[in-house]
């Protein structure tokens, strides 16, 4: 099925960001099994065709096994994503000369394989927590582009990623501060193009959530997909790898009220404390209530909290503001020294946690 240029500009993009562990993941799923939408989970091969193709002045159907490879180097995508190949290089070649990298980027989202079955695209949806720290980036790539942020409760998001990364709750909740600021930032320049929805809405009112989420996109029918995700387990099956499937096992689960507030039984005092020393006031904005009594911040844990975000981001955002072939070079390297290793440790942590 291939689209013509004037299709492939009128199909909007939205990007689902906000903090890991937060339903995100839950949400592509859905999405992902809606026959009109093209839903991708955790991949950043657009920054990498961006820094290549930006300055794009005539497409070239000969360029086609290029792009290909370009969107092969981000790793995700090397070990996580399938293409109807074939299609996907027959739709590039007959696309115009003036063509441009936005619609390139749209075109790999549309010939993702899906374990659903799909129609005609009329939509995209790139759910990335990291995605948070580009949203600057993202908005001028595709100037028509919209942002969806899921908040959950700073205690349970934390005690969901201390599962598997053992991470100390104050790196953590400086964290989840930071995501929501910065997203704030970016909001208050653009509210029309923004959107926040929260996480225990859609456990305990999912019909008013996805209405929210159905008004701001125009995608429809996603109470009903819901209604049908159990039934998703094979097909999730197909979509991760073992490490991933039980990291994000909860997306073919059914919505259980119980995670909302399982801080109380996971986490210790001194760590709910610590968390809410460090994410309030600012989760008092979305209806979060303080537990404990807050404890100073020292100025020692101030530093480390930033420093530690501040690797965490910059870290994430220098790559890609590199040079194209310094980055195919440098993830190339991380390819086969980092992910491989990465893989491995959350294997061991899954299994120590079974």
């Amino acid at each position: 099925m291939n689209y013509t240029l004037e299709e492939l500009r009128s199909i909007p993009i939205f990007f689902i960001v906000g903090k890991g562990r937060s339903g995100t993941t839950l949400l592509s799923t859905i999405l992902d099994s809606h026959p009109n939408v093209a839903s991708a989970t955790e991949s950043r091969f657009l920054l990498l065709v961006w820094q290549r193709y930006k300055n794009l002045n005539e497409w070239k159907p000969e360029l086609a096994e290029e792009l290909f490879d370009t969107v092969m180097q981000d790793y995700r995508v090397k070990f996580l994503w399938e293409f109807h190949k074939e299609a996907l290089i027959s739709q590039l070649k007959q696309l115009p000369a003036e063509t441009k990298v936005q619609d390139l980027i749209k075109v790999i989202y549309i010939y993702r394989n899906s374990s659903f079955q799909k129609g005609k695209i009329k939509f995209i949806v790139d759910k990335n927590p990291r995605y948070t720290l580009f949203i600057e980036r993202l908005g001028q790539i595709f100037q028509d582009g919209k942002f969806i942020r899921i908040i959950r409760d700073p205690r349970d998001n934390i005690t969901s990623h201390v599962k598997f990364t053992r991470k100390k709750v104050g790196l953590l909740s400086n964290k989840w501060l930071e995501y929501n600021l910065h997203y704030d930032k970016c909001e208050s320049k653009e509210k029309s193009r923004y959107i926040t929805l929260k996480f225990e809405d859609l456990v305990i009112d999912k019909h008013t959530f996805f209405r929210k989420f159905e008004d701001f996109t125009g995608i429809d029918s996603l109470a009903e997909l819901e209604e049908k995700r159990l039934g998703f387990k094979e097909k999730f099956e197909e979509k991760f790898s073992e490490s991933l499937k039980e990291q994000h096992q909860s997306s073919v689960k059914p919505l259980d009220p119980k995670k909302i507030g399982h801080y109380k039984v996971k986490l210790s005092e001194a760590q709910v404390r610590t968390i809410e020393s460090v994410s309030f006031p600012y989760a008092e904005r979305y209806g979060y209530v303080i537990d404990l009594p807050q404890r100073k911040v020292t100025i020692n844990e101030k530093l480390a909290y930033s420093l530690g975000y501040g690797f965490h981001r910059y870290g994430n955002t220098f790559l890609y503001n590199l040079p194209y072939k310094s980055i195919v070079w440098l993830r190339s390297f991380l390819i086969q020294n980092v992910f491989v290793n990465k893989k491995s440790k959350l294997d061991k942590v899954i299994k120590e946690n079974a």
